[in-house]
C-alpha cells in the first residue's frame, strides 16, 4: 500500500479542504512531516488510517470526534484518500456521523456515517475530479462493508496496520520496554495466537473430562459392590457359588411341598363331592316330607275337580232357566214402555188436531197473496224496457270514462316520456364527458407494454447477476487454493532466507584466519568459530528461487484477484442497472395492470353502446310525443259525441220512470218482492200439508202401539208356562248330582283356565313325589355305610400343605432373585473394567498431552508461549541486523530462553547483547538514544514479520511518529541511514517530528501551520 493523494475537510485542526499530492515528494521519498506541537501532524496519520478502516492511529478517538470546530457548520466532515497496490489504483471516501443544517427551515438535522470505495480504471491519472465512469464502485452506503473490502486488499486490520504501516507516537518502544506479560499480550493480538490458548484449553477441559469420568466410573464400581452388600470382587464370586448351593436346595424343597400339596388337594375333593351327596340326601328327604304335607291340598282339589264335572252335566238346563227368567223380565219392561208410548200418542193427537186447524185458517189468505203476485208479474215488461235503457245509459256513461282515462293515460304517458328525455339526455351528456375522459387509454396501453419490456430486462439481469454470483463463487475457490499456495510458497521463501541470515555466521567463520581480527568483533582469537556440521548450507541462489516461485505463485494469486475484481465490476455494474431501472413491477402487478386495462376498455366499449343506446330512445321518444299529441287531438272530439249520446237516452229513461212506482223501478227489487210472496205462500200451503201429515201420522202411530200391547200379552202368558217347565226339570238334575241347593251348584262350577291349572298342579305334584321317591332310593343305594365326612379338617390339612408349598417357593425365589442379582452385578463389574480400561488408555495420550501444552514439561514452557517465543525468535533476528548497523556492531537483541517460573510469561524476555563487555542485559538499561535505536529496530523487524504472516502483502509505506529527539548527531545519521536504505528497497518513509537537524537533513517535507482558525499544510520539495 502507498499513498498516492488524501484530501481532508473539517477534520482535526484543519477547518478548510487540505489536499496532499505524495506523488510531488518522488517515486520512493523519504519526507519529513514538520510543524509545532499541536498543529495537526499527527492527524495526517489519523486521517489516513480514518479513510481505510474508520478509526484513527491511536485508536483513541472516534470519527465523530475529529470534527473541526472551526469549520463552518455547513462544511462536511470527510476524508478523502487514493492509495495505490501494486499497478492499482483505489479511492476511499468517508464521513463520520455529524450534524449539518437543515437544507430548509433553522436547526441541524442528523447524517449518519457513510463510506465509498473504488477502484479507478488503468490509465485513469489519480485525482479528486473523478467522474464516475472514471471509477468502478467496489462498496458503498454500509462503513462495514467498505471496512471489510479494504481489509480483504492490503491483508492488514486496523490494529495489525498501526504495528506495520503508522508506528504512533510513543507506541513502538513500549513492546521494547514491557515486561514478559504485557509482551505476550501485545504479540498475541499482533499475530493472533489466541488460538493457542484455546487448544491449550481444550486439551486441558477433555484431560479434565477423562480424569473426572475415571474417578467416576471408579466411584460407581465400588457403589455397585457396596449396594450389593459386597466388600470385594472375588466375595461377589463366592457368593454366586453359595446361592447357586442354596437354590438346588430351595428347589428340590419346592418339589417335595408341590407333591404332598397335589395329594391332599385330591383328598379334600373327595370329601367334597362326599358331603354334597349327604347334602343331597338331606334336601330331597325335605322335599318329600313338604310333598306328604301338601297332600291333603291335593286331595281336596281332586275333590273340587269332581264337583265341577258334575256341574257341566246340569250347566245346559241352569242356561235355559236363566234366559227365559231374562225373557219373562223383558217382556214385562216392553210392556211397561209400550203403555206408556200409547198414553203419549194419545197427547200427541189432540195436539196434531189443534196445529191441522190453524193451517186452515191460513190456507185462505194465501189467496190473497196470489192476487198480489199476478199484479207484479204484470209491470215486467216495463222493467225490462227500463233496464235496457239504464244498461245503455251506463254503457255510454262508461265509454265517455274510458275516453276520458285514455285522454288522462296519454298525457300521463306525455309526461313520462318528457321525464325520460330528460334522463335520457342527461345521462347522455354525462357518457360524452366520461368518454372524452378515457381518450389516454391507448397511452395506458404503451405504457404498460413498456413496463412488461422493463420487468423482463430486470429478469435477465437478475439472471445475469446470478451467473456472475455463481463465477465469483467458482473464482473465490480457486483463489483461496491459490492463497494457500502462495501462503506456503511464502513460508518455504521465509523459511529459506531466515536459514540463509542464520547460515551468514558459519559463512564469515569460514572466512576467518588465525591470529586476524574478526570484522565483527574485531578480536583475533576464535575459540568457537560457528559450524553448520551435517546440514547443508542454503545458498542465496536457492533464496532467489524461493522468492522468484513466491513472486510467480503472487502473480497467479493477483490475477485470480483481478478476474474476482472484474467479476465484481460487472456484478455491481448490472447491480446499479438493476438499480436504475427502479421498482420494476411483478409480473403479478402487471397481470393485476393488464385486467384492469382490459377492464377499463371493456367498461368504455359498454358505455359507447349504452351512449348509442340513449340516442336510439331519445329519437324514439320524441316520435312517441309527436303520435301522443295526435291521439289526444282524436280523443277529444270522439268524446264530444259520446256526451251527446249520453244526453239523448237519459231523457227517454226519464219518461219510463214515471210509469213504474219508485220502489218498484228496479226489476230486482220486483223479483225479490214476488220472490218473498211466494215464499209466504209456500209456507203457508207447506204447513198446512205438514199439519194434515201430522194429523195422520199419530192416528197410524197409535194404531201400531195398540197392536203390539196385544202381542206381548201373548208373549208373557206362553213365557210364564215355559219357566215353570223349565225349572221342574233343573230341580230334578241338581237332586240327581246331590246338589242341596242352585247356589251350592253356582259355587261347583270352575272356569275352563282354572280346571286345566288345578288339573295341572295335582299331575305336576304326583310327578315329583315319585321322582324325589326314586333318587332318595338310588342315594341310599351309592351312600350304603359309609359316613359323612369332617371338611373343617381336611381343609386344615390342605392349608398346612399349601402354607408349606408357599414358604418352599418363598425360599426358592428369593434364592433365585439374589442369584439373578449377583450375577448382574458381576456382569457390570466386568463391563465396568473394560470401560475404566479404555479410559486410562486415553487418558495416558491426552491427560500427556494437556500438561505438556499447558507447560507441566522441563522447560516448563506452554505451547503458546512456545509459538510467541518462536515469533519473537524471528523478529529478534531482523531487528538484530538493523540494530547491531546502527550501533556499528556493539547491540543485538536475544530472547532470555530459561524459565524461572513457570506462572509468568517465560521465554519472552528480550535481552541485549553487548558485545563490548561480552555479557546480556536488561533492555531497561540503555540509554535515551540507544533505547530509541533499540525500538526503532525492534519495530521495524516487527513490520517485517508482521507483513509476512499477514499472507505476503507488501506495505510500500512506513511512517515513524517522535522519538529522535533523544539522538545524538551521530545516532541520528545512523537512524535515517537505515531508514533511507528501507527507502531504497522500495518504501515511502514518513517521519514526523519537530526536531530542527531532521528539518535541515530531510529537505521533502510537509510543513503543518498552525494558525488562529485552523490548520493549513504546504508540500516542499527539493
Amino acid at each position: 500500500m502507498k499513498p498516492v493523494l488524501l484530501s481532508m475537510q473539517a477534520f482535526g485542526p484543519f477547518a478548510q479542504r487540505e489536499t496532499i499530492d505524495f506523488a510531488e515528494l518522488g517515486e520512493h521519498p523519504l519526507f519529513l512531516i514538520n510543524g509545532p506541537t499541536g498543529a495537526g501532524k499527527t492527524t495526517l496519520l489519523d486521517a489516513i488510517s480514518y479513510a481505510l478502516f474508520g478509526k484513527t492511529t491511536g485508536a483513541e478517538r472516534q470519527g465523530e470526534q475529529m470534527r473541526c470546530h472551526h469549520a463552518a457548520a455547513s462544511t462536511a466532515t470527510e476524508v478523502d484518500f487514493i492509495f495505490s497496490l501494486g499497478n492499482d489504483l483505489y479511492r476511499v471516501k468517508r464521513l463520520p456521523a455529524q450534524q449539518r443544517p437543515k437544507l430548509r427551515g433553522a436547526g441541524l438535522k442528523d447524517d449518519v456515517a457513510n463510506a465509498s470505495l473504488w477502484h479507478i480504471k488503468p490509465g485513469i491519472a489519480a485525482r479528486l475530479d473523478l467522474d464516475q465512469d472514471d471509477m468502478t464502485l467496489l462498496a458503498s452506503r454500509k462503513v462495514k462493508q467498505v471496512t471489510q473490502e479494504v481489509e480483504r486488499l492490503i491483508g492488514l486490520q486496523a490494529d495489525q496496520f498501526r504495528q506495520v504501516v503508522v508506528l504512533p507516537q510513543g507506541k513502538f518502544r513500549e513492546l521494547l520496554t514491557a515486561d514478559a506479560g504485557q509482551r505476550e499480550e501485545i504479540f498475541a493480538q499482533l499475530f493472533q495466537t489466541h488460538r493457542y490458548l484455546l487448544i491449550e484449553e481444550k486439551l486441558k477441559d477433555a484431560a479434565r473430562d477423562l480424569k473426572q469420568q475415571v474417578q467416576e466410573h471408579e466411584s460407581n464400581l465400588k457403589a455397585l459392590l457396596r449396594n450389593g452388600n459386597i466388600e470385594s470382587e472375588q466375595q461377589l464370586i463366592d457368593k454366586i457359588s453359595e446361592q447357586a448351593a442354596a437354590l438346588d436346595i430351595a428347589l428340590n424343597n419346592k418339589d417335595s411341598a408341590a407333591e404332598q400339596l397335589q395329594k391332599q388337594r385330591e383328598l379334600f375333593q373327595q370329601a367334597v363331592q362326599l358331603q354334597q351327596q349327604f347334602e343331597q340326601k338331606t334336601q330331597l328327604q325335605q322335599q318329600l316330607s313338604q310333598l306328604n304335607k301338601d297332600a291333603e291340598q291335593i286331595n281336596e282339589k281332586q275333590a273340587q275337580l269332581k264337583r265341577a264335572r258334575a256341574a257341566q252335566a246340569v250347566t245346559p238346563t241352569a242356561q235355559r232357566f236363566d234366559w227365559l227368567k231374562a225373557e219373562q223380565t223383558r217382556i214385562a219392561q216392553q210392556l211397561q214402555a209400550n203403555e206408556k208410548r200409547h198414553a203419549a200418542l194419545v197427547t200427541d193427537k189432540q195436539h196434531a188436531e189443534k196445529q191441522y186447524q190453524q193451517a186452515a185458517t191460513e190456507d185462505a189468505e194465501g189467496k190473497q197473496l196470489q192476487r198480489r203476485i199476478e199484479q207484479l208479474s204484470s209491470w215486467r215488461p216495463k222493467l225490462e224496457s227500463l233496464k235496457a235503457l239504464q244498461r245503455q245509459y251506463a254503457e255510454v256513461t262508461e265509454s265517455r270514462n274510458a275516453q276520458q282515462g285514455e285522454i288522462n293515460q296519454r298525457y300521463r304517458a306525455k309526461e313520462t316520456l318528457n321525464e325520460q328525455l330528460t334522463t335520457d339526455s342527461q345521462a347522455r351528456q354525462a357518457l360524452s364527458e366520461t368518454l372524452s375522459k378515457h381518450q389516454n387509454i391507448e397511452s395506458q396501453r404503451q405504457q404498460l407494454s413498456y413496463a412488461k419490456k422493463q420487468q423482463q430486462n430486470s429478469v435477465n439481469l437478475k439472471q445475469q447477476q446470478q451467473q456472475l454470483n455463481d463465477q465469483q463463487h467458482a473464482i473465490k475457490e480457486q483463489l483461496d487454493t491459490q492463497q494457500q499456495q502462495t501462503k506456503q510458497s511464502e513460508q518455504h521463501a521465509q523459511a529459506l532466507e531466515h536459514t540463509w541470515y542464520q547460515q551468514q555466521a558459519i559463512s564469515l567463520a569460514e572466512t576467518l584466519k588465525p591470529r586476524q581480527p574478526c570484522p565483527v568483533c574485531g578480536s583475533r582469537q576464535h575459540p568457537s568459530p560457528a559450524s553448520s556440521g551435517d546440514e547443508p548450507l542454503v545458498t542465496h541462489e536457492q533464496v532467489v528461487n524461493a522468492r522468484r516461485q513466491h513472486q510467480q505463485q503472487l502473480q497467479a494469486q493477483q490475477k485470480l484477484e483481478r478476474s474476482l475484481l472484474q467479476n465484481r465490476q460487472a456484478s455491481e455494474f448490472v447491480q446499479i442497472q438493476i438499480e436504475e431501472l427502479g421498482n420494476v413491477k411483478t409480473e403479478a402487478e402487471l397481470t393485476s395492470a393488464q385486467q384492469a386495462l382490459e377492464l377499463t376498455t371493456e367498461q368504455q366499449e359498454q358505455q359507447r353502446a349504452h351512449y348509442q343506446t340513449l340516442e336510439h330512445r331519445i329519437t324514439e321518444n320524441r316520435e312517441q310525443l309527436d303520435s301522443i299529441a295526435l291521439e289526444l287531438k282524436q280523443l277529444t272530439d270522439k268524446l264530444k259525441e259520446t256526451d251527446i249520446n249520453q244526453t239523448k237516452i237519459g231523457e227517454r229513461l226519464s219518461s219510463l220512470e214515471q210509469e213504474i212506482p219508485e220502489e218498484f223501478r228496479s226489476p230486482e227489487q220486483v223479483e225479490r218482492t214476488l220472490k218473498e210472496l211466494h215464499n209466504e205462500l209456500l209456507q203457508k200451503q207447506t204447513a198446512y200439508q205438514k199439519a194434515s201429515e201430522r194429523r195422520q201420522q199419530v192416528l197410524e202411530q197409535l194404531s201400531a202401539v195398540t197392536a203390539k200391547h196385544d202381542d206381548l200379552t201373548q208373549q208373557q202368558h206362553e213365557n210364564s208356562e215355559e219357566t215353570l217347565a223349565a225349572e221342574k226339570e233343573l230341580s230334578q238334575q241338581l237332586d240327581e248330582r246331590e246338589f242341596k241347593s242352585l247356589d251350592e251348584y253356582k259355587d261347583a262350577i270352575m272356569p275352563d283356565q282354572r280346571y286345566q291349572q288345578t288339573e295341572q298342579e295335582i299331575q305336576l305334584f304326583q310327578q315329583q313325589r315319585a321322582k324325589i321317591s326314586s333318587l332318595l332310593e338310588e342315594l341310599d343305594a351309592t351312600l350304603g355305610k359309609q359316613q359323612q365326612p369332617d371338611l373343617d379338617t381336611a381343609k386344615q390339612q390342605l392349608q398346612h400343605h399349601e402354607q408349606q408349598y408357599q414358604q418352599t417357593n418363598e425360599v426358592w425365589l428369593n434364592t433365585r432373585d439374589r442369584l439373578r442379582e449377583l450375577e448382574t452385578l458381576l456382569n457390570h463389574v466386568n463391563n465396568s473394567k473394560k470401560h475404566a480400561e479404555a479410559l486410562h488408555k486415553q487418558y495416558a495420550v491426552q491427560g500427556t498431552l494437556a500438561d505438556v501444552a499447558n507447560g507441566q514439561n522441563a522447560q516448563r514452557l506452554s505451547l503458546h508461549r512456545f509459538v510467541l517465543s518462536v515469533l519473537l525468535d524471528d523478529v529478534l533476528t531482523v531487528a538484530s541486523q538493523r540494530l547491531e548497523k546502527m550501533t556499528h556492531g556493539r547491540y543485538q537483541l536475544s530472547r532470555e530462553s530459561q524459565v524461572a517460573d513457570a506462572r509468568s510469561a517465560g521465554g519472552l524476555t528480550i535481552l541485549v547483547e553487548d558485545a563490548y563487555t561480552g555479557q546480556q542485559r536488561s533492555t531497561k538499561t540503555l540509554s535515551g538514544g540507544e533505547g530509541f535505536m533499540a525500538a526503532l529496530a525492534l519495530a521495524l523487524g516487527l513490520s517485517d514479520v508482521v507483513q509476512s504472516y499477514a499472507g505476503g502483502i507488501k506495505l510500500d509505506t512506513l511512517f515513524v511518529d517522535e522519538g529522535f529527539g533523544s539522538l545524538d548527531e551521530e545516532a541520528l545519521d545512523m537512524a535515517i541511514d537505515t531508514l533511507a536504505e528501507l527507502r531504497a528497497s522500495g518504501r515511502t518513509i514518513g517521519i514526523i517530528s519537530h526536531v530542527r537537524e531532521l528539518k535541515d537533513r530531510l529537505h521533502d517535507r510537509i510543513d503543518v501551520i498552525r494558525e488562529r482558525n485552523g490548520s493549513r499544510i504546504e508540500l516542499r520539495t527539493n
